[in-house]
């Protein structure tokens, strides 16, 4: 079984990498209005699950922009 939370300080490290002018807050407070968007719950409420899902979701409309991340996530 994984680690949510090892999961999703995975997937923020790759993502920071694929998106190099990103500020790290500015990472975060994207993935924390997509998981708002998918579960209804702020930044401060969403658990790791939704977070890493919402970084799974952030990775995937860069591959639809063409952006070729690394397969980390």
């Amino acid at each position: 079984m994984t680690d949510p939370r090892a999961d999703l300080l995975t997937a923020l490290h790759a993502l920071a990498d694929e998106v190099p002018d990103m500020r790290v807050g500015q990472l975060v407070a994207a993935l924390g209005e997509l998981a708002a968007d998918e579960c209804g719950r702020t930044l401060w409420d969403a658990d790791d699950t939704e977070l890493l899902a919402a970084a799974r979701r952030f990775r995937h409309d860069l591959e639809a922009r063409g952006v070729t991340p690394t397969p980390t996530v």
